[in-house]
């Protein structure tokens, strides 16, 4: 079951009806997420930057708060330009007291 018309979720670019946010949120409730660990000794703990529908977010790397779509994100800011993610990264290093 996929967006309208055939879409890709990486070609569509406009309104997502309630009906495929309620079967995304559904798979994402069901399907088992697997763990990822880029290193042994990485915990998984962290912040990850990302660019949803006009805003940057900052969401936790694991846990409920790292759901797209389902779960509000940790921060969020709609004063940085969608082109412009070294900003964003600087906000996000700020927010986070790594600055």
């Amino acid at each position: 079951m996929g967006l309208p018309n055939g879409r890709r979720y990486a070609d569509y670019d406009g309104p997502v009806s309630v009906r495929d946010q309620v079967i995304g949120m559904v798979r994402a409730l069901t399907r088992p997420r697997p763990r990822r660990r880029l290193h042994p000794d990485d915990t998984g703990e962290g912040y990850v930057l990302n660019r949803e529908m006009g805003w940057w977010t900052v969401r936790p790397v694991t846990g409920s708060g790292s759901r797209r779509w389902i779960s509000k994100p940790k921060y969020a800011t709609h004063s940085i330009p969608g082109n412009d993610r070294e900003a964003a990264l600087t906000w996000m290093g700020t927010l986070l007291g790594l600055y």
